[in-house]
């Protein structure tokens, strides 16, 4: 996979104190480069360790929270106080001395549609981008579900090939309806990071790997269809943060 870095680990918290360092590293520089850094990022436990982590007396001082934008990449429909709402799952770790300085933009998914919710996120978003003077994400923090699903799009999903919207309503989705940035949109970010740990996502780790290595000279565009979902973007900087218990013995 000659655009990919792979990066593996222990353990779920060794990759989390990784992904914090590179983190680090990689939003200071942008906000050196450009004075802003816009972040775009998912659920799961590895995202929210990173929050967390960022957020402890050892890390909060070296990040420049108040040019980072964080946008969320996909969201469940489930009301902001649901236990199953990406945003309530993080926000414990939000509550903290850099929450009045950083920005952090959920996606409201409280009294209207699940279109309605998609096209009023998607507003935010462009809004966001135009302030800093950007036509993607810095960043982009992803997961890969057991099935291969990145964000919210999943396989067969009509929301894989739209192609004229930044963030899309996704009804086809697997128990919950769901809001997602598109393939089109992400595949604007500049860089794509993302986070695989424990053992359920080793076969989805394995087939994502090898379809990238398969398709590495296709666009993203003619790949859907033809990979899973965590195969699809095709930008240069694509890394993987792996545990050992996902990723081990895969090559």
């Amino acid at each position: 996979m000659a655009q990919d870095t792979i990066k593996c680990y222990d353990s779920p918290s060794d990759v989390v104190q990784a992904l914090a360092e590179d983190f680090i590293a990689f939003t200071n520089e942008e906000i050196n480069r450009t004075e802003t850094c816009v972040v775009g990022i998912t659920g799961g436990t590895v995202i929210n360790g990173l929050l967390e982590l960022l957020n402890s007396p050892e890390y909060i001082e070296r990040l420049n929270w108040e040019r980072i934008f964080f946008v969320w990449t996909d969201e469940r429909f489930l009301p902001q106080s649901h236990e199953d709402n990406y945003f309530n799952r993080v926000k414990p770790y939000l509550l903290c001395k850099a929450k009045g300085a950083a920005h952090f933009l959920p996606i409201n998914t409280d009294s209207k549609t699940v279109i309605e919710a998609a096209a009023e996120y998607e507003k935010e978003v462009k809004n966001v981008l135009k302030a800093c003077k950007k036509s993607g994400l810095d960043l982009a923090l992803l997961d890969l579900g057991e099935d291969g699903h990145t964000a919210g799009l999943f396989a067969g999903s009509h929301a894989l090939r739209v192609t004229d919207q930044e963030v899309v309503a996704v009804e086809d989705g697997k128990v919950w309806e769901r809001i997602s940035m598109t393939f089109s949109f992400l595949a604007k970010s500049d860089a794509v990071w993302f986070t695989v740990t424990g053992e359920s996502k080793r076969t989805a780790l394995t087939k994502v790997l090898y379809q990238r290595e398969d398709y590495e000279d296709l666009p993203w565009e003619k790949r859907i269809g033809r990979v899973l979902p965590g195969a699809v973007l095709s930008q240069k900087a694509m890394t993987w943060y792996v545990d050992k218990a996902a990723y081990d013995d895969v090559h």
